[in-house]
């Protein structure tokens, strides 16, 4: 928009404060409140904010050990650069609007350890060999009856997942129907802010539920979660209950988010992973990206499962992956092909822990697909059997936070496509956080969720 056209919007949606947003590495949401005057200053170089904001772990405990060439040596400022493309108008609020922001320096340079960054670098990447990227996500949650005040205070010990059945299920219509009132809500929220969605259900976890956004560009994806997120958050806040991202929160099943993805050519608009002169409909470029998210499985393994709590998601036979596999709609696998089709031929990755940061996971599984074409690489074997309950073998992925950046620090073809630099930040980081885990949590052998976990993910991952 125009200057002018955008003076316009504001005065027809009459919105007066505009809140500005951007994640940490973690992915907890920061930002600003802005004063219309003020938002119009920001326009040309961003609002100042400190470098704390994209350098501080999910508490906000600033990362005084670890340092990147563009960090301020003083904790100095950054910005935050808003995206005008991303303005809306709230639809609840009527006098607030919300815009998405990069964070730059304070001479409008990106920052390279941003999260929105990182991914827009992978998508141009794409975008020169030719291609554009279809991705949806599944966004899964659970949700309680008790508010986050009353679960703090009681520590976390008595959790009242909304459901009808204490043994749980999957599908279920006396479930979804206990929790229909709140997913009204949230329903209209993300139409009134233009979020597309397909569909929402009960899941297999006692008072989980599995939210379906609708395929979009991976950029506007990404946004369209972190805002579907605090969506959610801000409805469980006003109806006194709450609502969680933690991978496992609970006894039984975990949260995913599985994404799915698929490349068409920018020329055509045809999807080029499916191919009807190919086996299996699976085409060259198909196979090729396949190999290069199979090939740094491993290694990607840190960025789609960050905390300490992702790890606790890894059991036999409860919907996790458990191994570096892959398979034509084998929901057992870590990757799971659907080629079928030229309409829903695609890629769905099932490793994603619910509480990735959306852009540095749809990210880093872009930088495999990439190393898969640019390298011509092959894939292994399809797999074809039950992943789970198999032998120990190379194939298991890693199930704890320093094995998996271990992991990552090890794989060349990431590092090559990310950014040596980038990754290397990541890995420091995830040490950062085994630290923090064992130096203050009880019990840190404990098969069972810690207070430390709840207290440090329940709300604010």
């Amino acid at each position: 928009m125009e200057l002018h056209e955008l003076r316009e919007w504001l005065d027809r949606h009459h919105v007066e404060i505009i809140r500005t947003y951007a994640t940490t590495l973690d992915g907890p949401g920061v930002g600003k409140y802005l004063q219309r005057d003020k938002f119009f200053q920001s326009l040309a170089g961003g609002h100042a904010i400190t470098d704390i904001a994209l350098n501080m772990d999910i508490n906000g405990m600033p990362h005084m050990s670890i340092w990147h060439p563009q960090r301020q040596p003083n904790f100095g400022d950054i910005c935050l650069q808003p995206d005008i493309n991303t303005l809306i108008s709230d639809g609840n609020d009527p006098d607030l609007g919300h815009i998405i922001c990069d964070f730059t320096d304070v001479a409008g340079t990106p920052l390279q350890l941003c999260p929105r960054s990182t991914l827009k670098r992978m998508v141009s990447q794409v975008a020169q060999l030719g291609y554009g990227i279809k991705a949806a996500v599944e966004l899964e949650f659970f949700l309680f009856e008790d508010s986050y005040k009353d679960l703090h205070r009681d520590n976390y010990k008595y959790l009242n997942p909304v459901s009808a059945s204490k043994k749980g299920g999957i599908y279920s219509i006396r479930n979804a129907h206990l929790v229909a009132p709140f997913m009204r809500q949230v329903t209209k929220r993300l139409n009134w802010q233009g979020i597309q969605w397909e569909a929402w259900n009960d899941e297999a976890g006692v008072g989980q539920i599995e939210l379906n956004l609708s395929p979009t560009d991976p950029l506007q994806m990404a946004d369209n979660v972190v805002r579907s997120k605090q969506i959610l958050y801000e409805i469980a806040v006003d109806m006194g209950m709450a609502v969680t991202f933690m991978a496992k929160a609970t006894p039984g099943y975990s949260s995913g988010m599985h994404v799915h993805h698929s490349l068409f050519s920018l020329q055509t608009k045809n999807n080029v992973f499916f191919s009807a002169q190919m086996p299996h409909n699976r085409s060259s470029i198909m196979l090729q990206w396949l190999a290069g998210i199979m090939a740094t499985l491993h290694g990607a393994v840190s960025y789609l499962c960050p905390t300490i709590n992702s790890y606790r998601r890894f059991s036999q036979y409860a919907a996790a992956p458990m191994t570096a596999t892959w398979g034509e709609d084998n929901k057992s696998t870590a990757i799971r092909t659907i080629s079928t089709n030229d309409s829903s031929c695609r890629i769905e990755h099932r490793l994603p822990a619910g509480d990735c940061n959306p852009y540095l996971a749809l990210a880093i599984i872009l930088a495999g697909g990439l190393a898969g074409i640019k390298h011509q690489l092959s894939p292994p074997e399809e797999f074809t059997r039950l992943a789970w309950g198999l032998p120990a073998s190379e194939l298991d992925l890693p199930t704890n936070i320093s094995s998996a950046s271990k992991c990552l620090l090890a794989d060349d073809l990431l590092q090559q496509i990310l950014g040596e630099d980038i990754t290397q930040y990541w890995a420091k980081t995830r040490a950062a956080e085994w630290l923090a885990f064992n130096a203050e949590a009880e019990q840190t052998n404990s098969k069972t969720i810690t207070l430390w976990e709840f207290e440090r993910y329940f709300e604010m991952i």
